[in-house]
């Protein structure tokens, strides 16, 4: 299905969606499961209802226990534009638009509230995202839980190693680790874009804008990262000098924290957000030996801080 939504920034845009049906509600009006699926990309191509799987191993299980899953793509990944990369509130309110889009396709009655989430990777942040979120969005709390699976959500400069990224540029881009080099360029190029209003390259060096802008609109994120390790050996090739300059200023609080580095600063502390103790409750399942998003790192970090604000979460982990 495809929906009207908003971007984080209050401007209108559309979306599409896959809605799964039970054969037989477990209640009526039948309950929703919200599915965060990982988009893994900016390319069409990654959009998640072009993929069938993880994706419908997600949703199925619940539809097979009548609940309705409903999966969003998220803006910019299948229609037009460009899909705004780990934007926190942005994927909250699309996941939450999907359900009342699956209300307005069926009789009245049919659809009730939802009242679980569950999510993989960038799917995984957003379901967090929208346990936080849920009633400044929505008015209300109807969610009960929200399960993340290795959750990639974005809580501070230092996620996913970004300021490891800024700090070492004449590191090899092959051993900066599987996920950082990766999300690092999307993030840029998505905010560039939907943000400022420019082309998306203007945060890559000139010499390399070409060749990672290609990447980024034909590759999905595992043969992206690949790519860019291949061609952008240093990480001094993936950030232009002078913005890498501006956001280490902004995080380190020193002169220099102007122009378009201080304007993604500015982005990235207003995205973060905070726990909602009286909201849904929350699970997350983590690999120990997930490399993308470490369970020593990205894992323990979101823990730390879900418990800082409040909530307790129930944590389970797997030896792979």
């Amino acid at each position: 299905v495809a929906y009207r939504t908003s971007r984080s920034n209050g401007s209108a845009t559309m979306t599409t969606a896959t809605i799964y049906l039970p054969v037989e509600p477990r209640a009526l009006p039948a309950p929703v499961v919200l599915i965060g699926r990982s988009p893994s990309g900016l390319a069409d191509a990654c959009a998640p209802s072009k993929e069938a799987l993880p994706g419908a191993n997600l949703a199925l299980p619940f539809a097979a226990r009548g609940f309705i899953a409903v999966m969003p793509d998220f803006s910019g990944l299948g229609p037009e534009g460009t899909h705004s990369y780990l934007d926190n509130h942005e994927a909250a309110q699309q996941l939450f638009d999907g359900a009342l889009a699956a209300a307005a396709l069926e009789p009245v009655g049919l659809v009730g509230d939802p009242v679980g989430a569950a999510g993989y990777s960038q799917g995984g942040g957003t379901v967090l995202s929208a346990q936080a979120l849920e009633q400044t969005l929505t008015g209300a709390r109807p969610l009960r839980a929200v399960a993340a699976i290795a959750p990639e959500w974005p809580i501070s400069t230092r996620s996913f190693s970004y300021e490891d990224v800024l700090r070492n540029p004449s590191r090899i881009t092959g051993l900066a680790g599987l996920a950082p080099p990766t999300v690092t360029v999307l993030r840029h190029y998505g905010f560039l874009i939907n943000r400022m209003g420019m082309t998306g390259g203007e945060a890559f060096p000139a010499d390399e804008r070409d060749s990672i802008i290609s990447s980024i609109n034909s590759l999905c994120t595992i043969p992206l990262g690949g790519a860019l390790g291949a061609q952008q050996l240093r990480l001094e090739e993936l950030v232009d000098e002078a913005f890498r300059l501006e956001v280490l200023a902004c995080i380190d609080g020193t002169p220099g924290c102007t122009g378009l580095g201080k304007a993604f600063h500015d982005w990235l502390i207003a995205d973060i957000v905070r726990a909602d103790p009286q909201g849904a409750r929350v699970l997350i399942t983590q690999g120990l030996g997930d490399q993308v998003m470490p369970a020593a790192g990205e894992a323990a970090c979101d823990v730390a801080k879900l418990r800082a604000e409040g909530i307790e979460p129930e944590l389970c982990s797997d030896l792979t």
